[in-house]
């Protein structure tokens, strides 16, 4: 578990590699912030533009993240991350975000075929309450499934780059039967750690993002710590799972 936190020092070139990240997740997430920031004001004709555009940038570092976490399941010491193709990068990143947005998509069919069913048992049975509980507890439920298998789903892409990754929870609940308690452990310090760097943005964007100015520092700071972050979840990820 330790290891997770400091293998990537290992890495005589991590300082260069860290840095490329983080230019393109600095550039990638300050267009996104700005995009949601002007949708309420005389820019937000360009919000859209800002938002597709920061999107198309970040699909080069989660290509990145990609390649390295099948790099570190390949390697036991002495990790030597990969260095930055950036026409593979962007490549397999576009094809993470189609394989995210399969994923979106079949839980929003599943979350709007649910909540049919329960609103027609709902006014068939005359108790309103049964509609709102019964939705709010299906999407929690779902969510709750998606964020437990989200580290063996980015596993099963990592290593096979299928578009279908993240549908495959038959596969990933195989794998993740291998050493549930190793899964297990390395699942609740990655959710710990992923809502920690969610939170300093968060405050970071509140308190600073009321101006172009403030955006771009609240941006720096929350991308250099969730540089460090998207590093650990990498070791992470590729190490919650044995072959």
């Amino acid at each position: 578990m330790k290891e997770a936190f400091n293998y990537m020092f290992k890495d005589n070139m991590f300082k260069q590699k860290a840095l490329t990240y983080f230019c393109f997740a600095f550039v990638g997430t300050f267009l996104m912030n700005l995009g949601n920031s002007v949708q309420m004001t005389k820019l937000a004709v360009f919000a859209p533009l800002f938002l597709i555009v920061g999107a198309i940038i970040m699909f080069i570092p989660s290509g990145y993240c990609i390649h390295a976490i099948k790099a570190v399941i390949e390697q036991n010491d002495n990790y030597v991350l990969p260095l930055f193709n950036f026409k593979h990068n962007f490549a397999t990143g576009f094809k993470f975000m189609v394989a995210v947005l399969l994923i979106s998509l079949v839980f929003g069919i599943g979350l709007a075929i649910g909540s049919i069913i329960i609103a027609i048992l709902a006014a068939l049975t005359s108790v309103k309450i049964i509609a709102y509980i019964g939705i709010v507890f299906l999407f929690l439920a779902g969510l709750i499934l998606i964020a437990y298998y989200t580290m063996a789903l980015n596993w099963i892409f990592a290593t096979t780059e299928a578009w279908t990754s993240f549908l495959q929870f038959k596969k990933a609940a195989e794998l993740i039967k291998k050493l549930p308690g190793t899964y297990n452990k390395f699942f609740w310090a990655f959710i710990f750690i992923n809502l920690i760097s969610a939170i300093i943005s968060a405050i970071l964007l509140w308190i600073l993002g009321k101006g172009l100015l403030g955006i771009a520092i609240a941006t720096l700071l929350s991308v250099i710590v969730a540089t460090y972050v998207v590093f650990v979840n990498i070791h992470l990820i590729a190490k919650s799972i044995k072959a």
